[in-house]
């Protein structure tokens, strides 16, 4: 188990609060996101450093109109290089780094300027504003799912708690208790909510209908904010002299031609192209794809630019047992570890040292792992904390390193040697990572101008909101979901288990559910209103740990006219994992033009894990973007971490 948090919590909790004020985040850094009134208009404000915020009111259920209460979606913008009347404006595109449960905002303020440069803009030709949001019951959004908001304390125990149970494949009392311990969690969360009224209900539209609901929502108002400024700018033009009443008559005559062409527009089911319906532009990551899969399932004639990188099949998330797909890649990936390893040499592979070759390797990772299982290493520190490291936790720790092996692959190599060798210190670093720190965890943290943390049960009420209902399933059930998630995956599936797992007591069922189909009709150029304008363009890495490109396959058939570029990487979702001149361009010119390869495209990756120096800054020698934000787009400036995220690029 691991005790270090709890023993640390214990030591300091008669001065908890003030523990948590010197640990809270300077709030000098964050936004103050409380300044903004809430608006049904778009209305933007400086924020960050060269950013647009604003929080927009739409209605917590859509589908009942005398239903009064509000969400507030906190948006952020970066704008682009030109104004919005530049012949170059090529509009807002979209971005959503996945989770579920992730921040846009998060995300959009650290990556969002080297999309803008690296991804979309055509210097000179076409230039984009990015624009991305936290979901409803995330992050500065509001209301947010919170069920430890008066009991930080609360949530460190029950996370340690939810750990010591031990991993689901361990045997029915794992499952047993486990089942006990989401019931908890599940209460904890009813009683939160109605300590605090004004979220009373909400977990009830957090899933992902309603946010494909509010992006039609901000689509329509950027678009009604968007005019409004130009209307402004046409009144402060200069008014010319003379001739002005004739002209006016003319453009009345004009007028009624329009609602007449209007009218034949309609009866075509065509939009007026000179004033289209505002259609969504759109990159989305890992669960972004199962947004961006729902949006243009539900509303194609919406439909501008989508791009789905990390693709999940949206079928295996909505419907039977859910996320069985996932790791069909996991193990396969895992061998091209140890072969890329031994590939590198002795520098970069310190097994090279001890044995013969990647097949011997991985066997001895196997009944390393598998003894550590029964016999966990007990790990102490001199500031008291206590772990016993599992097999289970050396495999989640290398399942989560498959995510990002620009980062992680060279340490995970020096640690899992050093590990089999005795000395368990490095990795027991990265294990400990799994556990919120003492700050994040002691008192209330309901101030959204500050950086908000990840929850888990923002996670799970969007996760188990979209996926059929699986309370009340016996625990003979639970061990074959996680056997047949285990024979899938032999390093990931138990650990994979759990996301669904989470979902065993959950209490809340969507208000709006939707199950398919996963499908959109054949794109048209002429902007047919119930067509999307362009093709779906799907991303998937040759290797992925938890969005295997079998997925973008299957996914490109349901939506008619679409494409698959697959890059010759290892790791999760395209553009994190490698730099690839190649998939960039496809993906700049695709929402330049709206087309798609006729065909399933290769792409090269320019450098890999293996490589001494392996990022974009180093292969294009970009001077407009710099270094400290390529290391940042492969998180090279970060250690090696766990992820709480499980389909996230953050």
């Amino acid at each position: 188990m691991l005790f270090r948090q709890l023993i640390q919590a214990a030591a300091f909790a008669s001065a908890a609060s003030a523990a948590s004020a010197a640990s809270e985040p300077d709030p000098a850094a964050e936004y103050d996101w409380a300044s903004i009134v809430p608006s049904r208009d778009l209305e933007y404000h400086d924020c960050y450093d060269g950013f647009k915020c604003a929080r927009l009111t739409v209605p917590l259920d859509w589908r009942n109109a005398s239903d009064g209460r509000t969400v507030a979606i906190a948006m952020v913008k970066l704008p682009a290089v030109v104004p919005d009347d530049d012949p170059t404006f090529g509009g807002s595109i979209f971005l959503n780094p996945g989770g579920p449960g992730a921040s846009g905002v998060d995300y959009a303020v650290k990556r969002a300027s080297t999309t803008q440069k690296l991804l979309v803009d055509k210097p000179g030709v076409r230039h984009y504003e990015i624009v991305s949001f936290d979901p409803r019951g995330i992050g500065r959004t509001t209301p947010v799912t919170d069920c430890f908001r008066s009991n930080g304390f609360a949530r460190t125990a029950w996370t340690l708690e939810n750990h010591a149970k031990g991993p689901l494949s361990s045997g029915l009392g794992a499952i047993s208790y486990g089942l006990g311990i989401t019931r908890s969690f599940s209460i904890r969360c009813q009683q939160e909510e109605k300590k605090y009224g004004e979220a009373e209900g909400a977990m009830h539209f957090v899933n992902t209908p309603s946010v494909a609901r509010d992006m039609v929502e901000m689509v329509d108002k950027i678009d009604e904010l968007r005019k409004r400024e130009a209307a402004k700018k046409q009144k402060q033009k200069p008014q010319r002299q003379g001739g002005d009443l004739e002209e006016e008559s003319e453009d009345d005559a004009d007028g009624e031609d329009d609602d007449e062409m209007q009218t034949e527009l309609k009866k075509r089911g065509k939009e007026d192209k000179n004033d289209p319906i505002p259609r969504l532009q759109y990159i989305g990551y890992s669960y972004g794809t199962i947004l961006g899969n729902y949006f243009a399932s539900m509303y194609p004639g919406r439909v501008g630019r989508l791009v789905l990188d990390g693709v999940m099949d949206a079928m295996d998330y909505a419907t039977g047992a859910g996320w069985t797909t996932n790791t069909a890649d996991t193990d396969k990936m895992f061998k091209e570890f140890w072969k890329g390893c031994y590939g590198a040499g002795p520098n970069m592979c310190p097994f090279l040292k001890s044995d013969a070759n990647p097949k011997a390797a991985q066997k001895r990772f196997w009944s390393w792992t598998e003894h550590l299982d029964s016999y966990p290493v007990a790990i102490y520190e001199p500031s008291g904390g206590l772990m016993a490291l599992r097999g289970q936790d050396i495999r989640r720790i290398v399942g989560n390193a498959l995510y990002n092996p620009i980062q992680d692959f060279q340490p995970l190599a020096i640690a899992l040697y050093e590990g089999m060798a005795g000395n368990l210190s490095r990795l027991a670093t990265w294990a400990d990572l799994s556990i919120p720190k003492i700050g994040d965890t002691c008192g209330p943290k309901r101030n959204i101008s500050l950086a908000p943390d990840f929850k888990e049960e923002g996670a799970m009420a969007i996760t188990c909101g979209d996926g059929n209902d699986v309370v009340g399933r016996s625990i003979e059930w639970w061990q074959w979901y996680v056997e047949d998630q285990e024979a899938q995956s032999r390093l990931f599936g138990s650990h994979w288990s759990s996301i669904r797992f989470s979902c065993a007591g959950w209490p809340y069922r969507p208000s709006w559910a939707y199950r398919g189909p996963f499908a959109s009709p054949k794109p048209n150029r002429q902007l047919y209103i119930d067509r999307p304008a362009a093709p779906l363009l799907f991303l998937s890495n040759r290797f992925d740990p938890v969005t295997p490109l079998r997925s973008a396959r299957s996914m490109a058939e349901s939506h008619a006219g679409s494409a698959v570029v697959v890059q010759e990487t290892l790791g999760h979702c395209t553009f994190g994992s490698a730099p690839s001149k190649c998939t960039w361009k496809i993906v700049s010119d695709y929402f330049h033009h709206g087309t798609v390869p006729d065909k399933e495209t290769v792409c090269p990756q320019d450098c890999g894990p293996w490589d001494k120096d392996c990022s974009a800054y180093k292969v294009l020698g970009r001077d407009d973007v710099s270094e400290s934000s390529w290391k940042a787009l492969y998180h090279l400036d970060e250690p090696p971490r766990l992820r709480r995220a499980p389909l996230g690029v953050e």
